[in-house]
């Protein structure tokens, strides 16, 4: 982030012991302040995701490229390693943090629609993000479900009784559909910064990703020209359209590797991949292993759902 000294610049685990406990063992922990105060900017970032839920308060947010305030309702989803930082001039908040380490806690399945959603809104790993969704924000259009589903999820974390990581499997299952719920299957053509024809393309990747997909296929679906198409799509991106459709393929193939006991050459040809050889050096050049490696190494890092172990 442009401006802010090297020092300043800081790496956050959970404040509170058993939320940093209990994210180091599974995964996934939440963080609750009451009156959340700060007088002065802190930049900082995290090695996992952290969603921020504002309760009840206004208070000053600055990321990476934007300011804004934060209001009831208001939702901002930080992917693995973005600085921000928050002031509160307005008096204390009262604010909810979940945080969320994908390598580690699985996503629950999702309806195809709403998995497409949450792979925009949480990339599965560090290495599939883009620029889009570095840094999303979102506003609860009806807050009082969702934060009801995060004081129940909290509850279970600080008060553990039998059942309880079945109940945060279930809570924290139905918390992502109300989050890919706010988020727009279709963004607004009118919305700023959005480059509607460029836009139309991403989305035609995102549902279309597991087939040959020619460019001038997607030059016809956003009607521009090849170079112009390419300039444009990597500026809104921050990737090419190849990187982007390798990119969506590999997110694919890291959700069947954790959630399906299918075949390597399976995971390969229903990602999108046509060679078996490609993908597998494809997949050990962006995430420095094998799929049947990485898919192990999950095996082992996935959180046991043993009722009463912590």
């Amino acid at each position: 982030m442009r401006g802010i000294a090297p020092e300043r610049q800081i790496t956050k685990r959970p404040n509170i012991p058993r939320a940093a406990r209990r994210l180091a063992s599974t995964g996934l922990a939440f963080e609750y302040f009451r009156a959340f105060s700060q007088s002065t900017h802190q930049y900082h970032t995290h090695p996992f995701v952290e969603v921020l839920f504002v309760l009840n308060g206004t208070f000053r947010h600055v990321t990476a490229d934007r300011t804004y305030d934060e209001t009831r309702g208001g939702v901002t989803i930080l992917n693995y390693h973005q600085y921000h930082t928050l002031k509160t001039p307005r008096g204390p908040v009262e604010l909810m943090n979940l945080y969320w380490d994908r390598r580690r806690y699985p996503a629950p399945p999702l309806p195809p629609s709403l998995d497409r959603r949450l792979h925009d809104l949480i990339p599965s790993h560090p290495m599939l993000g883009h620029r889009l969704n570095r840094v999303v924000h979102l506003q609860l259009a009806e807050p009082d479900r969702p934060l009801q589903l995060l004081a129940m999820l909290y509850a279970e974390q600080e008060r553990p009784a039998d059942g309880s990581e079945t109940a945060i499997e279930s809570l924290f299952r139905l918390l992502l559909i109300e989050l890919c719920r706010a988020a727009p299957a279709v963004v607004p053509e009118h919305t700023e910064s959005i480059d509607t024809p460029v836009e139309r393309v991403r989305v035609y990747l995102d549902e279309h990703f597991n087939e040959a997909v020619p460019l001038d296929d997607l030059c016809a679906v956003a009607r521009l020209r090849r170079a112009n198409l390419c300039r444009r799509f990597k500026r809104y991106t921050g990737l090419t359209t190849g990187a982007y459709l390798r990119q969506r393929r590999l997110a694919e193939a890291v959700r069947r590797l954790r959630t399906t006991d299918d075949k390597i050459a399976v995971v390969c040809l229903e990602s999108g991949f046509s060679d078996l050889s490609n993908f597998n050096r494809l997949f050990r050049q962006v995430f420095g292993c094998t799929p049947s490696a990485f898919r192990n190494e999950a095996e082992e890092c996935t959180p046991l759902r043993v009722e009463g172990r912590r």
